[in-house]
């Protein structure tokens, strides 16, 4: 089974990058380094300070006393199309819930034309509550709406007329261009927990792949792939045909201040080898974790790759 590593982009400024322009740049060094792909999620707003879930610490942001590191997901990647020509750019994730369906699907067919196919749309349902408030969507309903807006854009995604009807979007007889060059489609995998609710469905009858939470264990990871597998035999589906992706993020208790690469390498490698045995696919390396220099990323990956 093939193994597919990347590169978290949040957090990399203004450690690696100086500003949100020199992203593009330093995804032009990841590619000749040689990762498959670089991973960016989005918060749409932020609150001045949000608990992450999983035990990760609370999120502050003001801008009176920290330099961005966010950016759109979707312009962050178009700029870093441009610039690049194999490496594959990852969303993860999309609040799909919060935008609007025709939007989403235009941007995410452009981006997958400027591209040549390099892009997968992740989505999810968010966990940050706050935002969805503000944006004046029922966080009780993101949840379902965030499958009716990928159905939706899977529609607008299919040749010719397209026609949906669903809760909360409605069309009849459209058309949405650019249409795709990714031969049925954007790619689509879905986010969160996949033990308990309708992750799994979802990502067995609609999706090509699953992310795993940020915090997620060896545990969750076992337990979400196994449900999704089950899922994909409920739905006459081979689970073959799915992709994995789990974040190598360090244990709940942190890492030193700082290592050495020998020994950042000793902690992450034996735990992506044991991830690989459950069938994990692709692998998201929070780089600014592990407090390496950007020429120490290719000893990491080359040591990831031997496995």
């Amino acid at each position: 089974m093939e193994q597919h590593f990347g590169v978290k982009l949040p957090g990399l400024v203004p450690a690696y990058a100086s500003n949100l322009a020199d992203v593009p740049d330093l995804v032009v060094e990841l590619e000749q380094q040689g990762w498959d792909d670089v991973f960016d999620g989005e918060h749409i707003l932020f609150g001045p300070s949000m608990a992450h879930p999983g035990s990760t610490g609370d999120m502050v942001h003001g801008r009176s006393h920290k330099r961005s590191d966010r950016a759109d997901s979707l312009m962050m990647f178009s700029a870093i199309a441009a610039k690049t020509s194999h490496i594959a750019m990852f969303s993860g994730i999309i609040l799909a819930a919060a935008h609007n369906f025709a939007v989403l699907a235009r941007q995410a067919a452009t981006l997958d034309v400027l591209s040549g196919g390099r892009f997968v749309l992740g989505v999810g349902m968010g966990w940050y509550r706050g935002e969805f408030e503000a944006m004046g969507i029922p966080p009780k309903e993101r949840d379902q709406r965030l499958e009716e807006t990928v159905r939706a854009c899977q529609a607008l995604w299919s040749p010719g007329l397209s026609s949906f009807e669903g809760r909360w979007i409605r069309f009849s007889e459209v058309l949405s261009e650019p249409a795709p060059v990714t031969a049925g489609g954007v790619p689509v995998w879905f986010g969160g927990n996949a033990v308990a609710g309708a992750t799994a469905r979802r990502v067995a009858t609609l999706g090509h792949g699953w992310l795993s939470r940020e915090a997620a264990d060896y545990e969750e990871v076992a337990r979400s792939i196994e449900s999704i597998e089950k899922a994909c035999s409920e739905a006459g589906r081979e689970p073959k045909d799915l992709g994995y992706r789990v974040s190598l993020s360090p244990p709940p208790a942190g890492l030193p201040p700082r290592q050495t690469p020998g020994e950042v390498i000793d902690t992450v490698v034996p735990y992506a080898v044991r991830l690989a045995g459950l069938g994990v696919t692709h692998f998201s390396v929070p780089v600014n974790y592990y407090g390496l220099a950007v020429p120490e990323w290719a000893d990491l990956l080359k040591a990831l790759r031997r496995g």
